[in-house]
């Protein structure tokens, strides 16, 4: 047991500095538009160029993690996203910033298909959900932290400091994680290379790739959009709009601790068809509401659901995907959910530049896209739940029925 809160400390330790280094660009966005002098489409670009390489080499990263130790590979990534982050401090125009945050992608692209497959591994039955939403909460942690801190330590210092601050936390994490599981017994790897179907993979997960698509683009929106919004249509300066934003990821990070709970009082699949509702009404409600405390209190309420759709995707496919394949599957599927978070951002961001001269559009335009996106994800999962067996009333270890 002692080995086993080993292990899941050190894996949300990891979520924990792999998302905060990757949140240092939305942390200071309306600083970084300054310094290299772009607007809202090259903010979709860079997002989206961004989200767009981690899905790539997460495919990669997720096929080759099922022959490897989870306690060696992981940090592997990590180091190289440290090193990466310390070195986008280098940029000089806009488009070595691109160049440079795409790189540092590629260290990114080790956690999620290779932490995530790890818990499905290590956990099952309530247990999974429990561990899933730890880990998840860890990640949104690194997310506050690193959005929180971002926009103060570069006003104070430059808005290199930030990246290689996140650099130098990432390496120090895979010490601490190194150490942690160091008397770790990993599951033992199979001695033949696994057989991996791709076409059955995506059959086995197909009803949560819409769900996971919509959620990358609700993350992906309101973290790099939201800065934006509160600055241009609500008056707030550029430290306040940062932790405004940030503070809506302690809410979720909040909620996301109690995933486990909640999914057990209510079911996995409720829980994620009712957040799906939550944030369309969030975005839709805040930004034409004109109300500074009523965007805020919907934001970080009924807008924190975007952080429960997480850790319940991922149980419904960690049950769903073949064991030995989990990286793979998890490979997989997290491509296709930064595939919606980079063409949602890109979306956004073309929408507002598209229609910046029709009054505040510009800064709204991006939150009417994900309100609407989100009720169509509300919609699909409503009708889709005949075809689904709720995993709160599958057994330990069982797999939906679909």
């Amino acid at each position: 047991m002692a080995g086993a809160r080993r292990v899941l400390f050190a894996n949300s330790l990891y979520h924990l500095t792999n998302d905060g280094a990757v949140t240092v660009i939305a942390g200071q966005i309306t600083f970084l538009q300054i310094q290299f002098s772009f607007g809202a489409f090259e903010t979709g670009l860079l997002s989206g160029a961004a989200l767009l390489v981690t899905a790539i080499f997460q495919m990669v990263f997720g096929a080759m993690s099922d022959r490897r130790d989870p306690t060696r590979f992981l940090p592997l990534g990590i180091v190289v996203l440290g090193v990466g982050s310390a070195l986008v401090a280098l940029s000089s125009t806009f488009w070595i910033l691109l160049l440079l945050v795409s790189l540092s992608r590629i260290g990114a692209s080790f956690y999620h298909p290779v932490g995530i497959a790890w818990i499905g591994r290590e956990f099952q039955g309530p247990e999974l959900d429990r561990s899933m939403g730890f880990q998840s909460a860890f990640g949104d942690t690194g997310v506050i932290l690193g959005m929180a801190t971002t926009s103060v330590i570069a006003v104070a210092f430059g808005w290199q400091v930030p990246f290689l601050l996140w650099g130098g936390i990432n390496l120090g994490a895979v010490a601490l994680g190194l150490w942690l599981v160091r008397n770790h017994r990993a599951p033992t790897v199979p001695r033949e290379r696994p057989k991996r179907d791709y076409v059955q993979m995506i059959r086995d997960v197909r009803l949560w790739l819409f769900p996971l698509a919509l959620g990358g683009a609700a993350f992906s929106i309101f973290s790099t959009f939201g800065p934006l919004l509160l600055h241009h249509r609500f008056g707030f300066d550029d430290t306040s709009s940062e932790i405004a934003i940030a503070i809506w990821i302690l809410a979720g990070a909040l909620v996301a601790f109690f995933f486990g709970r909640v999914s057990r009082r209510f079911g996995r699949l409720r829980t994620l068809t009712a957040c799906y509702a939550f944030i369309g009404l969030a975005s839709l409600i805040g930004v034409a509401s004109g109300s500074t405390a009523v965007v805020l209190g919907l934001f970080w309420t009924l807008g924190s659901a975007v952080f429960i759709t997480y850790p319940a995707l991922f149980s419904f496919v960690s049950e769903a995907s073949h064991r030995r394949l989990q990286g793979a599957a998890f490979g997989l599927i997290f491509g296709f959910q930064l595939l919606g978070g980079s063409l949602g951002s890109f979306a956004a961001g073309s929408l507002a530049a598209s229609f910046r001269t029709v009054g505040d559009f510009e800064s709204t335009g991006p939150f009417y896209f994900l309100g609407f996106l989100a009720l169509a994800g509300f919609g699909y999962l409503f009708a889709i739940r005949k075809r689904i067996r709720n995993s709160h009333s599958v057994p330990s270890g069982g797999t939906p029925g679909v």
